[in-house]
C-alpha cells in the first residue's frame, strides 16, 4: 500500500465513529500519565483521533489534584517531600487524589458521538453504566451509580477525592470505589477516573491541610468511611491486569462499535512532547501540567 493510501486509509478509520481504539500502557509517571490523555483529547477535538479507551497505572505514587484546586491552601508542601511523593495537575476539575493502588482509565471521544448523549451529565452516566458492567464481569454485583451527593460537613470541606461520592461517580454500599472527572472541549470530551485496588487513607491524609485539628480528625474518618476497594470487596488482592480485562469486556459490551487494539499517532506524540516543554509550574521539585 501507498503512503498516501495508507493515510487515507487511517483517516476513513477516524471519521467512523462506528470505530473504537484500545490503547492499554504501561505504568507511567504522573507527568506523562496526565499529558497523554489531554493529547489524545486535543488530537480527538481535531478530528484527527477515533473514541479512545485508554487504561493505564502508575509508576510511584503520585498526587494530583485538580484543575483550580488551590495547591497552597490544600497540599502539605513539606509532608509531599518528606515522604517523595510528586505532584502533578490534572487538567479536570475535582479534588486531591493519591494515585497508588489503582487503575486508571480515560475515555476520550469526538462531539458529537452516537454513544453519548450531547450533555456531560448524559456522558458522564453512560460511561458509569459501562463502568457498573465491568465491575459486574469481575465478580463486583451490586456497584450503583451514585445519583447525588452523599457529602457532610467534613466530606464538604475536604480536599480530598475520596472523601465523597458525586453524581455519576461508582459506590459499593454506599462507599466510592471508582471517582472520576470530565473535561469538555469545542469538538470532543475527556473522562478519566480510578478504580480503588487499595488504599492508605493515612498517607492520602497527611499529604493535605487543613484548618484545624478536629477538621483533620473529622476528613479521615470521612475518608476511611467513604471508601471502598477491591481488596475490601473481593477478599484479595487484584492486580491491574485483572481490571483492565474487566474494563475491556465491559465497554465493549456496554458501548457497541469496531473495536481495536491501537497505539498513538504521530500527531498524539508530537501533542505530547510540546505539553512537556510548555511552561509549567515548580511544585517540590516536580511539575504540576497547567
Amino acid at each position: 500500500m501507498s503512503q498516501n493510501k495508507f493515510f487515507h486509509s487511517m483517516e476513513a478509520f477516524y471519521m467512523d465513529q462506528n470505530n473504537w481504539r484500545i490503547i492499554q500502557d504501561s505504568l507511567g509517571d504522573g507527568t506523562l500519565n496526565m499529558i497523554t490523555d489531554q493529547a489524545i483529547l486535543m488530537a480527538c477535538n481535531e478530528g484527527k483521533v477515533p473514541a479512545t479507551l485508554r487504561l493505564y497505572g502508575w509508576q510511584r505514587p503520585t498526587l494530583s489534584i485538580g484543575y483550580s484546586q488551590d495547591a497552597s491552601q490544600y497540599i502539605d508542601q513539606e509532608s509531599c517531600k518528606r515522604n517523595n511523593i510528586p505532584v502533578v495537575r490534572r487538567f479536570t476539575g475535582g479534588r486531591a487524589l493519591l494515585h497508588q493502588y489503582e487503575m486508571t482509565y480515560s475515555v476520550i471521544a469526538p462531539i458529537p458521538h452516537p454513544a453519548f448523549p450531547g450533555s456531560l451529565r448524559g456522558s458522564f452516566d453512560r460511561i458509569s453504566q459501562a463502568i457498573v458492567e465491568s465491575l459486574r464481569i469481575g465478580g463486583i454485583e451490586d456497584a450503583t451509580v451514585a445519583r447525588k451527593n452523599k457529602t457532610g460537613n467534613a466530606s464538604g470541606r475536604s480536599p480530598a477525592c475520596f472523601s465523597m461520592a458525586n453524581h455519576c461517580e461508582i459506590i459499593v454500599g454506599g462507599k466510592k470505589l471508582v471517582g472520576s472527572a470530565q473535561r469538555r472541549l469545542r469538538s470532543a470530551f475527556l473522562q478519566h477516573g480510578s478504580v480503588i485496588l487499595d488504599m492508605d487513607p493515612q498517607l492520602t491524609h497527611t499529604l493535605l491541610k487543613y484548618s484545624s485539628e478536629t477538621e483533620k480528625q473529622a476528613v479521615l474518618d470521612s475518608l476511611i468511611s467513604n471508601t471502598t476497594t477491591l481488596k475490601q470487596l473481593l477478599r484479595r488482592n487484584v492486580k491491574k491486569g485483572e481490571v483492565f480485562q474487566w474494563f475491556l469486556q465491559g465497554f465493549q459490551k456496554s458501548l457497541p462499535g469496531n473495536w481495536s487494539q491501537g497505539e498513538l499517532t504521530r500527531q498524539e506524540s508530537d501533542f505530547i512532547e510540546d505539553l512537556r516543554i510548555k511552561e509549567s509550574l515548580p511544585f517540590n521539585g516536580e511539575t504540576i501540567v497547567t
